[in-house]
């Protein structure tokens, strides 16, 4: 889909509404005179400001075309499965990352979109398990995320 630069900026104003709606009033627990709040809200403004110029702009064009066209590319079903991937990966961590654990969901997850993009399996496969690895260490010992050990917990570092 394509959306003329008016109505994609239209678009945007109102989720830079939304956001900064949802961080007005998040919870301050020490009383730091900049809260949680801050950031999200200063993201807003910056999504309110690049928003009005891309309305702007998508208005002040001579020829602005549709409000909505289909892309070329959406009417392949090849790309359209493609793009379902990615939300169908989401919902496929949501739903077995407890029992699979983070680094098995992940390296699947990562596999399949690797192949869907033709990346060669000999290729797709070592690659995926690395960067699902790469990850769970940056989170789990990096950061310190608690990230589901799921079959893994037996071998837990």
């Amino acid at each position: 889909m394509k959306f003329n630069d008016l109505v994609a900026g239209l678009i945007f104003l109102v989720v830079a509404g939304l956001f900064a709606a949802g961080s007005w009033n998040l919870p301050n627990p020490s009383q730091q005179p900049l809260g949680p709040s801050a950031f999200p809200l200063i993201l807003a403004g910056f999504l309110v400001l690049c928003a009005t110029l891309l309305a702007w702009q998508g208005a002040r064009a001579p020829e602005r075309g549709p409000a909505l066209a289909l892309a070329d590319w959406a009417r392949s079903p090849v790309a359209l499965v493609r793009l379902l991937l990615v939300p169908g990966a989401v919902l496929f961590y949501v739903f077995a990352s407890e029992a699979l654990g983070f680094l098995i969901a992940g390296s699947v997850i990562l596999a399949v979109l690797f192949l869907a993009g033709g990346v060669r399996p000999k290729l797709a496969v070592p690659l995926a398990l690395a960067a699902a690895l790469v990850m769970h260490s940056i989170f789990y010992l990096g950061l310190g995320v608690q990230l589901p050990w799921g079959l893994l917990e037996p071998v837990r570092w």
